[in-house]
């Protein structure tokens, strides 16, 4: 395979990812604020700017973190990178110039996406049709990864999709605990509902309650989304789902290493211990080695 097409399969997937993710946060980040009114600005609506990364880029608009502005920069706002509109074009533009390796319908279904979003956009920054909207937007999105993870051969146009798709989850999970468990301090009264929402913000309220426990707190929903194995959104099943992938590919020495070594540090982290210190640190770190991984797989394969 070409190490320009690797590339451009790498970042679909993680276009993709990012797309779901920026809907599921908005989304849930909608309810929440209805459910608990009462929530500061650095819970709600700054706290997805600061989770997606966009502080910086937000802060250059001149605007207050409200509900219309902060929606429309995340959703709709073509000048930001990472919004929900970009990363779909994004993720098109890629498929573009590779789509006849892959299944006629993964490109019909990412164009009739990008064409929902032109047309429908302005949608998800109105309250009253945003679940809707946003429901949509989810719902096609795991379609398009549904397609290609039963239609596509396994090999490495597979494992450089799902190689990319988990590499942008755990990033995401990595920022929702760093913004989430600073906000949701267990000495604080009444956060149970931030702890839920943290859960809602990656789907795994379900599949915690079933396997962790019924009711919620701090240091198990923590522990849930850093370690768990089964549960595919939390951090160290996308790095074994990496990891897996790097193993079907040569020159893969370094890449391993790096992965394995956090995964050690996450095993052996007092869950507790950084909850009551904050995670800032932690998070900051784990974050950087993901970078540092990004790199070495940017500079031995693309």
């Amino acid at each position: 395979m070409l190490s320009r097409v690797a590339e451009n399969i790498y970042w679909m997937g993680r276009y993709l990812e990012r797309a779901e993710n920026i809907a599921r946060l908005v989304s849930v980040t909608s309810t929440l604020l209805l459910d608990q009114p009462g929530v500061g600005p650095e819970q709600g609506w700054r706290r997805l700017v600061i989770i997606t990364g966009c502080d910086a880029a937000f802060a250059q608009t001149g605007q207050r973190a409200g509900e219309e502005a902060v929606t429309r920069f995340l959703l709709s706002e073509s000048d930001n990178v990472s919004s929900l509109f970009s990363s779909v074009a994004y993720a098109r533009e890629n498929l573009r110039a590779m789509r006849d390796s892959f299944p006629g319908e993964l490109w019909e279904g990412l164009n009739d996406l990008s064409l929902f979003l032109k047309e429908q956009g302005e949608k998800g920054v109105e309250a009253a049709y945003r679940h809707d909207f946003l429901g949509e937007v989810i719902g096609r999105c795991q379609t398009l990864v549904g397609i290609l993870v039963g239609t596509l051969s396994r090999g490495p146009a597979f494992d450089f999709f799902s190689m990319g798709q988990h590499m942008e989850r755990a990033d995401m999970c990595t920022r929702i605990l760093d913004v989430d468990v600073a906000t949701g301090h267990p000495t604080r009264g009444g956060m149970d509902l931030l702890w839920l929402n943290l859960l809602r913000s990656v789907s795994g309220e379900p599949m915690y309650r079933r396997h962790v426990n019924p009711r919620v707190n701090a240091v198990d929903v923590v522990s849930f989304l850093l370690r768990d194995r089964r549960f595919p959104r939390a951090f160290n099943f996308c790095l074994y789902e990496v990891e897996r992938c790097l193993n079907t590919l040569d020159h893969n020495a370094l890449s391993v290493q790096l992965l394995k070594r956090m995964e050690r540090r996450v095993d052996t982290q007092d869950v507790a211990t950084l909850i009551e210190t904050g995670p800032a640190l932690f998070m900051d770190e784990l974050q950087q080695e993901l970078q540092k991984l990004h790199r070495i797989i940017t500079a031995i394969y693309f």
